[in-house]
């Protein structure tokens, strides 16, 4: 509940701060596919650091989840994957405490919109999935942002109905 309520409350307030959010360019992630999220390969800057990339996270997370993302959830990563249907794919956890603290984004090029799983633990090691997308948060099953096998989208088609 403290993971869920912190979301909606950075959720809000992402909705007051930045209006109408509007969709970013994705075109240049599919540069990053086999490689890391980490790897600086457009303007010398990572995945994680485009504009396109930072808009549509702080659209789907919601800005406090979002800054949050960026300070922890980048330990080891996941080569990008896309599925040749406009959707690439980018994984990425906090060192040292991975199986608790992930994320999987899902980012769509051609709306320039994301979609996170995002696997927490709050203080009291409670762990918490949650789907993020449009600034909202739902609730998921237990373990439901845990990799789903050889199918990186799977949890996108799972949850977020595409991919």
């Amino acid at each position: 509940m403290f993971v869920l309520n912190r979301i909606a409350a950075g959720a809000i307030f992402a909705s007051l701060s930045c209006g109408i959010c509007m969709a970013g360019d994705l075109t240049a992630l599919r540069q990053w596919t086999g490689k890391y999220p980490a790897d600086k390969i457009v303007a010398g800057k990572s995945l994680w650091e485009q504009p396109g990339v930072a808009a549509a996270m702080r659209a789907a997370m919601g800005a406090q989840y979002f800054a949050l993302s960026r300070k922890i959830m980048h330990g080891p990563e996941g080569p990008v994957a896309d599925n040749g249907k406009g959707a690439v794919a980018a994984w990425s956890c906090k060192a040292h405490d991975c199986g608790d603290n992930q994320m999987s984004v899902f980012f769509d090029l051609g709306a320039g919109s994301a979609q996170v799983c995002w696997r927490a633990a709050d203080r009291s090691g409670k762990v918490q999935d949650l789907w993020l997308a449009g600034g909202k948060a739902r609730p998921l099953a237990s373990n439901a942002c845990l990799s789903q096998g050889d199918d990186p989208f799977a949890t996108l088609k799972k949850f977020g109905g595409a991919g």
